[in-house]
């Protein structure tokens, strides 16, 4: 498929040509990534267990594009070498598709899968064990309750005794990216912008005629007419000089703040973006100056958040001091950023929530990685004269954190998109 821009055009990759490079990544991730990861947390062996239907959310990250399913039970098994330290990779399956990114484990005869997973631990012996089970994280708690109880039975008292968590070597899998994985993020971002581009038109938003949701139903289709999918249900919202609330969904008005919240997932990774646009009044050639300046504004916080977030920070430590900066600068704000990545609400410190603008226990005190993306994500309630009243300014960026400092991937929204009026 094709993605017609003014200047050239988008080619959207074929399923054969996007698995190539998911493939690519995979095998980059297990060799390289995976290795550095169990070393960091420590781990001997990291169990992943998942059934066809019931699949653990980490064992989908790890299946090449051959593999669709558990069909019926499928055990990775990533193990350090006693001798060598090198990470082995092991799957007990049948499907020789999962070769040569992880080694068939042959079963015996008289074997099942859990009884074949029994004598691969003995083999290796290892001192701890993690399997994917959590408290706090979704992504983390994969293992279900009937394979955790055989499991336990199978393994016996000695081996069951080595039971970890992997919550925090799940974490960094999922939220760590490659450097080639980073570099598809921009065009996966310039998609996204596209997509947000062409429909912030006079063509497609026709004053009195077009309502929001409307606009949500082009959206949805035009992605999945792209071959895409949608990282959560678009939203599109309206900002009022005499409005009853906030964010109205209504039938599209000159004057109006136009919303949008939306996101896509194209080679197993997901972006998430706010933008405005303004449907200009008849005479109007562009938006009152209230409306230019609270923007301005609304870019002086994203300046705050670049400025205070380093490499290290918990993601409770960056919210405190991006909100204390902003205070001290008069900006009424609030900051809502989540990692980004496998998942569009992904894995990784959480800078603060929409509705608790306080410290986060748990998801708020991880720290801050190189090789993550976030989703910038927050507004500012700004004074607008024309309106006699605050407005909030919503916005997000899909971003990264490399080399020790946060970066855009494609820069960031400066002005409204123009809706012109019809007689233009």
């Amino acid at each position: 498929m094709t993605l017609h821009t003014e200047q050239n055009a988008i080619e959207i990759l074929s399923m054969s040509e996007q698995e190539k490079i998911m493939d690519q990544w995979l095998f980059e991730r297990l060799e390289h990534l995976l290795p550095l990861l169990m070393k960091k947390h420590n781990v001997d062996m990291w169990l992943t267990i998942g059934k066809e239907y019931k699949e653990d959310p980490l064992g989908k990250t790890f299946f090449p594009s051959l593999i669709d399913s558990s069909r019926r039970l499928t055990i990775f098994a990533f193990v350090k070498d006693i001798h060598s330290d090198e990470i082995k990779r092991f799957v007990i399956s049948s499907n020789k598709n999962f070769e040569p990114f992880y080694s068939c484990f042959p079963l015996r005869d008289s074997e099942d899968s859990f009884t074949g997973l029994k004598r691969l631990v003995d083999n290796y012996d290892p001192e701890s064990i993690a399997v994917n089970t959590s408290f706090h994280y979704a992504f983390c708690d994969g293992l279900s309750h009937s394979n955790y109880m055989e499991l336990v039975k199978v393994l016996g008292r000695r081996h069951a005794e080595k039971l970890m968590s992997s919550e925090s070597i799940a974490i960094d899998w999922l939220q760590t990216r490659t450097e080639s994985e980073l570099n598809w993020y921009k065009t996966l971002e310039g998609i996204t912008k596209e997509i947000v581009k062409q429909t912030f038109t006079k063509e497609r938003i026709k004053p009195h005629v077009t309502s929001t949701q409307d606009i949500v139903w082009w959206i949805r289709q035009q992605v999945r007419d792209l071959g895409l999918k949608t990282s959560f249900y678009p939203t599109v919202d309206i900002q009022r000089k005499d409005g009853s609330s906030d964010r109205l969904e209504d039938v599209i008005l000159p004057g109006d703040i136009l919303h949008l919240d939306f996101g896509i997932e194209y080679l197993g990774l997901c972006t998430d973006t706010q933008q405005l646009a303004y449907v200009l009044r008849d005479n109007e050639k562009e938006p009152p100056a209230g409306l230019l300046n609270a923007l301005s504004e609304a870019n002086k916080f994203e300046d705050f958040f670049f400025e205070e977030g380093k490499v290290g920070m918990t993601g409770n430590e960056v919210f405190l001091s991006v909100l204390k900066k902003a205070k001290l600068n008069h900006l009424d704000a609030m900051l809502y950023s989540h990692p980004i990545g496998y998942h569009c609400h992904g894995a990784g410190p959480i800078i603060g929530l929409y509705d608790k603008q306080e410290y986060i226990p748990v998801r708020g005190e991880l720290r801050m990685e190189n090789n993550t993306c976030y989703a910038l994500e927050f507004n500012i309630r700004h004074f607008i004269p024309e309106w006699n009243k605050a407005v909030p300014i919503y916005l997000e960026e899909t971003v990264c954190f490399k080399d020790g400092k946060m970066q855009f991937l494609t820069g960031r929204q400066t002005e409204f998109y123009l809706i012109e009026p019809q007689w233009k």
